[in-house]
């Protein structure tokens, strides 16, 4: 019987911190911005915590890649949810304060494109926004979304739809910008 090698989940699995380090480094950045996309408040602590779940319960994942990149995006799901609702019961209000920290980063930033495209899907209602920073920022195939989200795979398709089309309207307008504009003396 041939065995094949570990591979760094098979190695997380057993509690190789390396292995665990190269998934964190794998997975950190899309993580980040998915939790910044949805507007979490406190995106880099609330990714801590995510992270802290996945090393206390990888043990238990059976599964491959697929599978852990699935549950790390429920997991962060799940406590970008409970981190709004406690900012929006502790401050007794419903506006995200980092609605405004998103705007500052793109005012910081005006060249990076990703920047400015993570603020305008930062834009769209959050079920819209879910959908299209899983699916096509993620790239996440429509079941594991659907899986994330707690919803049918034909739902993601609509909602993916629907944000991609809110978009590209919102960018036709940003973009028409006049092409010759008077000089003010």
């Amino acid at each position: 019987m041939v065995r094949r090698p570990l591979t760094t989940l098979d190695a997380a699995r057993l509690g190789d911190r390396d292995a665990l380090a190269e998934l964190w480094r794998t997975h950190q950045a899309p993580l980040l911005r998915y939790l910044r996309a949805r507007r979490t408040p406190s995106a880099d602590d609330v990714a801590s915590q995510v992270w802290i779940e996945v090393a206390t319960s990888l043990h238990r994942l059976e599964g491959g890649d697929d599978d852990f990149r699935r549950w790390l995006f429920t997991i962060a799901h799940r406590r970008s949810v409970d981190e709004i609702r406690r900012t929006v019961r502790r401050t007794g209000l419903a506006v995200r304060a980092a609605d405004h920290a998103a705007a500052a980063d793109v005012e910081l930033d005006r060249d990076g494109a990703l920047d400015r495209a993570l603020a305008l899907v930062g834009t769209l209602p959050d079920n819209l926004a879910d959908a299209v920073m899983l699916r096509v920022v993620n790239d996440l195939p429509i079941a594991d979304v659907a899986s994330v989200l707690g919803t049918t795979e034909g739902n993601v398709r609509v909602l993916v739809h629907r944000g991609l089309t809110r978009l590209r309207r919102k960018m036709s307008v940003t973009n028409d910008v006049p092409q010759t504009m008077k000089r003010v003396p």
